[in-house]
């Protein structure tokens, strides 16, 4: 099979018309044409005021406006886009039916699609070389019951406990990442994304994992890149005949600040892109952070799973229960600062899978709380995670690195008095993790 390149012409009407409303579809797709993309503050969900290159992420997520709607798996918004395109192509057509050479308008089609998927795949393939897109099962996590999670928060964390296997999945990614920013190379990467994003698509309906049309999106734009390819392919594989590939048509540019503002956008994208963002996602594998679970630090000494072995609200002794409502299970000091509770009612399930939300969507049975510590007054404030405005404030003793006693205010301004024990827990997963650096 050799590869040669040929004109673009569409014999019949259909496939001039099929052309353009592709053309279309891919256009209003990949530019983010609703205002409220423009208008949303990021730096909640990005952080880009800390990690000002996450602006970058952003970038990439210049989603089409049906992918937020019904829970990621608005799939008649996206036929009503497609067929409208199409509809508009039609009345394209007729207002253009000389056209004979498509190969210009084809070139363009090909760079919007390539560009696109390689804007969205590379933050997910760089994610995965630094293994930070699913991170490994944090204490709360390891100590919550596995029917507690929901099928798409398990695959999460079984993804996460193989690091091995996510940097392969991002090298993988990557690679057909890479390839596809080149001519040459745009059919073997386009070959590979369709390997690669099948599966992630049946992966997401099987386990409602919540990326189901987002994957299928840039499943069809990788499938868009081969459209070139079929007869070649059906004639080799199936026909067993020799045939031709046909290369991507390219414009001559004609004056050479063309050509050169071509290759300035090609490079400055591949620089920044793959390159810096790269670099940037290394340093913050390498601090052991990730943009899934929060940045700031816990208190080193006191990261661990505790027995709750007294407690008692409005001096009233609570016995330990599994059932109980109120009384407090467990706790888990993360090395972060979270403070997670096991409580004996399933708590409110979550699925907004957002940025640093990781730790409590997903699952139930566990209550959880960012800290902070004031060290000179033993203070402890906590504030739940999924609403800042419910607080508990104790003031606690440190003894001998393996107990705590707690005594404070709940969110309902009862007296609490707690007393934690630190229990030393081996855990499988942890000791037979795989690790990649």
């Amino acid at each position: 099979m050799s590869s040669e390149k040929e004109n673009i012409i569409f014999k019949k009407p259909y496939e001039s018309i099929l052309f353009r409303g592709l053309f279309l579809f891919v256009t209003v797709t990949s530019i983010p044409f609703y205002p409220s993309f423009y208008l949303k503050d990021y730096s909640e969900s990005f952080q880009t005021k800390s990690h000002p290159f996450r602006i970058i992420d952003v970038a990439s997520q210049n989603n089409p406006w049906f992918f937020n709607n019904a829970d990621g798996k608005n799939y008649v918004g996206w036929l009503i886009t497609l067929l409208l395109s199409i509809v508009v192509g039609v009345i394209w057509y007729f207002f253009d039916k000389k056209r004979k050479d498509y190969n210009r308008l084809s070139y363009w089609f090909f760079v919007i699609v390539r560009y696109s998927l390689a804007l969205r795949m590379s933050w997910f393939a760089i994610a995965k070389v630094f293994p930070v897109q699913m991170p490994f099962p944090t204490i709360s996590q390891l100590n919550t019951n596995l029917g507690e999670f929901t099928p798409g928060k398990l695959y999460w964390l079984t993804t996460g406990v193989s690091p091995f296997f996510e940097v392969f999945a991002g090298i993988f990614e990557l690679t057909a990442t890479i390839l596809i920013l080149f001519r040459r190379t745009t059919t073997l990467g386009a070959l590979m994304m369709v390997a690669i994003l099948l599966p992630i698509w049946f992966v997401n309906i099987g386990y409602d994992a919540g990326v189901e049309l987002t994957s299928l999106h840039i499943f069809t734009l990788a499938v868009l890149l081969l459209v070139k390819d079929f007869k070649p392919f059906w004639d080799l594989l199936i026909l067993h005949k020799p045939s031709n590939i046909p290369a991507f048509i390219s414009p001559d540019f004609l004056k050479k600040w063309q050509n050169n503002t071509r290759l300035t956008l090609k490079w400055g994208f591949i620089l920044i892109f793959l390159v810096y963002r790269g670099f940037e996602y290394g340093r913050v594998y390498a601090a052991d952070k990730t943009f899934k679970l929060p940045l700031t630090d816990g208190v080193k000494s006191f990261a661990g799973f505790y027995d709750v072995s007294a407690f008692s609200i409005n001096n009233q002794i609570i016995p330990y229960s599994t059932n109980d409502t109120i009384r407090w299970q467990n706790v888990v000091f993360e090395k972060f600062n979270t403070f997670s509770i096991k409580v004996g009612s399933q708590t409110k399930l979550n699925t907004d899978n957002k940025a640093r939300t990781t730790e409590y969507y997903g699952n139930v049975g566990r209550l959880y709380y960012g800290y902070e510590i004031d060290s000179l007054k033993q203070s402890l404030t906590l504030w739940n995670r999924a609403d800042t405005s419910k607080k508990i404030l104790l003031k606690y003793k440190h003894i001998n690195n393996k107990q705590f006693i707690l005594k404070g205010i709940n969110e309902s301004g009862d007296s609490l008095f707690v007393i934690l024990q630190k229990i030393e827990k081996q855990y499988p997963l942890v000791e037979k993790k795989v690790r990649i650096f």
